[in-house]
């Protein structure tokens, strides 16, 4: 079994890269498939575990996707109303 993941980057250019990482290699790092999730969803590695991003860095992305970032409403700016 694989899992696949998607990081973004958002700069000038957005980077999206995508891993598809085996369940050994995220057992061997993380302990189990439920840990890893953790981490994913943004809870904080314990002090014996790898922080995601350097765990990413050492994998190759199979894909790397590079786009022009969409405006969303953050960049919304009003010069004129009442």
């Amino acid at each position: 079994m694989s899992i696949k993941i998607s990081v973004v980057e958002k700069k000038v250019v957005e980077t999206i890269n995508q891993y598809n990482i085996d369940e050994y290699y995220i057992n061997e790092s993380y302990g189990s498939i439920e840990r890893f999730n953790q981490i994913v969803t943004g809870e904080s590695p314990k002090k014996d575990e790898m922080p995601l991003m350097d765990f990413l860095s050492e994998i190759r992305p199979n894909n790397i996707l590079q786009m022009q970032p969409k405006a969303s409403a953050d960049n919304l700016k009003i010069k004129h109303g009442y």
